[in-house]
C-alpha cells in the first residue's frame, strides 16, 4: 500500500526551485520553528512557580501540558489539512501569529484554567507550523539533500529549547514566584518579528502550486479522512505508532527534567537550566548528524540507532543524577559536577536528533494532496499519545521514586527502535505534484 502511494508521486516531472529561494524558505521556517520551540519549551521551567502562584499541586499543572499536547495533535491534523488546501506559506503565517499571541496571553493569565486555554491555543499553532513547514521544505529540496535540510530545520527546535533555558536562567528568581509571567511576555516578542520575515521572504511550494488544478477537480482527495483510506491506512497507523513511542519518552524528559534536578539535587529554579543548555547544544549536533546519516544509510537504520541510543542514555542520566554526592543536602556547582552532568545532558540531547528525521520520512510516505495532513497527523498525534506518559509520572513518583519513574521512558525508545522497520525505506524518493 505504501508502494502504491509512493509510486503515484512519479506521475509528473519534479519541480525546480532556485537555490536562493530554497535557503530563504529554510531560513524562514527555521526561525519560525526556533521561536515556536522557545514558546513551547519555557513551560517546563516554570511549572513549580505556576503551581505556587495559583496554589495548586504539580499534578494539576501537568494537566496544562496534557492539554497542550492534545492541542498539538489537533493543530497538526487540522492545520495540516488546511495547508494542503490553502498552501504551506499561508499556514505558516497563521501559525506564527497564533503562537506569538497565545504566549503573550499566558503572561496575563488569572487562573490555571485560563492558562490551559492559552497553552492549548499555542499547541494548535505548534502542530500546524510543523505540518506546513515540513511539507514546504521537503517539497522544495532535492531528494539527495532533503533529510539534511529537514535536519537543519529541526535544529530550530533545539535552539528554541536552548533559548528557553537561557531565558529561564536570566529571568527566573527564587524570591519572585511571579517571574514566570515575564518569561511568557518576553518570549512572545520574537514571534511577531518572525511573522514579517515569513510574509516578505518565503515563497509558496511550487509542488503544491502545481497540484492546485488536481485538487480543484478532486476535492475528495484532500479530505481529512483521506489518510485512513485503504492505500494509506497501514502507513498512517505505523508512522503514528513510531511517533507516539518517540514522543512518550521525549515529553517525559522535557516536562520533568527541570523538576527532577530540583527534587534530587536541590538546585535552585534558576540553576536547573545550566544543565539543560548542554542538552540543547547536544541536540543541535544530533539533528545534523542524523540528517547526514539518513542520507547515507537510510531513514529506518538511522532512527533505530538513535532510539537505541536514547534507550541507554535515559537510565544512565537519571541514575547518575541520583548517585551524585550532595553537600548540606544540595549539589555543589563545582567544575567537576557541572562537567559530569553537562556531558551526560549533551549526549542525551544528541540522541534526540531522531526528531530531524520525521519531516522528510513522513513527507516521502504520502502524495502531495494529503502530505501535510498525513505528516501533521502522524507526527503531532504522537504528542497526544505522550499525554499518558506525563500523566503517569506524578502517579508513579510516590510509588517507585523520581529516578526510576523517569528511567521508564527508555522502554518506549526500545519499542520504537523495533517499530521503525515496519515502515518502508524511502531514501531517494522524488517528491512531485503527481497524485
Amino acid at each position: 500500500m505504501q508502494t502504491a502511494a509512493l509510486g503515484a508521486q512519479q506521475s509528473s516531472p519534479p519541480q525546480v526551485v532556485n537555490g536562493r529561494q530554497r535557503y530563504l524558505n529554510l531560513a524562514g521556517a527555521w526561525v519560525a520553528w526556533l521561536f515556536d520551540a522557545l514558546d513551547a519549551g519555557i513551560f517546563g521551567f516554570v511549572m513549580l512557580s505556576i503551581a505556587q502562584s495559583f496554589s495548586v499541586q504539580l499534578g494539576d499543572v501537568v494537566s496544562t501540558v496534557a492539554w497542550f499536547l492534545l492541542a498539538t495533535g489537533i493543530g497538526g491534523y487540522f492545520l495540516g489539512n488546511i495547508s494542503d488546501r490553502i498552501g504551506r506559506k499561508k499556514t505558516i503565517v497563521l501559525s506564527v501569529f497564533t503562537y506569538g499571541t497565545a504566549t503573550l496571553l499566558c503572561g496575563f493569565a488569572h487562573s490555571l484554567l485560563e492558562l490551559n486555554i492559552y497553552r492549548a491555543i499555542l499547541g494548535v499553532a505548534v502542530g500546524g507550523l510543523w505540518s506546513a513547514a515540513a511539507a514546504l521544505i521537503s517539497e522544495v529540496w532535492k531528494p539527495e539533500g532533503r533529510a539534511k535540510a529537514i535536519a537543519v530545520l529541526q535544529t530550530g527546535w533545539s535552539g528554541g529549547n536552548l533559548l528557553a533555558a537561557v531565558l529561564a536562567w536570566n529571568v527566573l528568581k527564587p524570591n519572585d514566584p511571579d517571574a514566570w509571567r515575564t518569561m511568557f511576555i518576553v518570549a512572545s516578542v520574537p514571534a511577531f518579528a518572525t511573522l514579517l520575515f515569513v510574509m516578505c521572504f518565503m515563497k509558496e511550494s511550487p509542488v503544491w502550486l502545481a497540484n492546485r488544478g488536481f485538487m480543484a477537480q478532486n476535492t475528495a482527495k484532500g479530505k481529512l479522512l483521506a489518510i485512513f483510506q485503504p492505500q494509506y491506512l497501514r502507513a498512517t497507523l505505523l508512522a503514528l505508532t513510531v511517533s507516539i513511542l518517540g514522543m512518550w519518552g521525549y515529553w517525559i524528559l522535557l516536562t520533568f527534567t527541570p523538576a527532577f534536578l530540583q527534587n534530587i539535587l536541590k538546585v535552585r529554579i534558576n540553576e536547573a537550566p545550566v544543565f539543560l543548555v548542554w542538552s540543547g547544544l547536544g541536540a543541535m549536533a544530533g539533528y545534523l548528524v542524523f540528517g547526514m546519516l539518513a542520507e547515507r544509510i537510510g531513514r529506518r537504520k538511522s532512527f533505530a540507532l538513535f532510539f537505541l541510543g536514547m534507550t541507554l542514555m535515559v537510565p544512565l542520566f537519571t541514575l547518575t543524577v541520583n548517585a551524585m554526592p550532595l553537600v548540606d543536602g544540595k549539589l555543589q556547582l563545582t567544575a567537576s559536577n557541572v562537567f559530569i552532568l553537562g556531558s551526560l545532558s549533551a549526549v542525551l540531547g544528541f540522541f534526540t536528533g531522531y526528531f530531524s528525521g520525521f519531516g522528510a520520512w513522513y513527507a516521502e510516505l504520502f502524495p502531495t494532496s494529503i502530505r501535510s495532513t498525513a505528516a501533521g497527523f502522524c507526527f503531532n498525534f504522537g504528542r497526544v499519545g505522550a499525554i499518558a506518559g506525563i500523566k503517569l509520572v506524578p502517579v508513579l513518583i510516590p510509588l517507585i521514586g523520581f529516578t526510576y519513574t523517569i528511567s521508564l521512558a527508555s522502554v518506549a525508545y526500545l519499542l520504537a527502535a523495533i517499530m521503525v522497520f515496519t515502515l518502508q525505506e524511502t531514501k531517494g524518493i522524488q517528491l512531485t505534484s503527481g497524485n
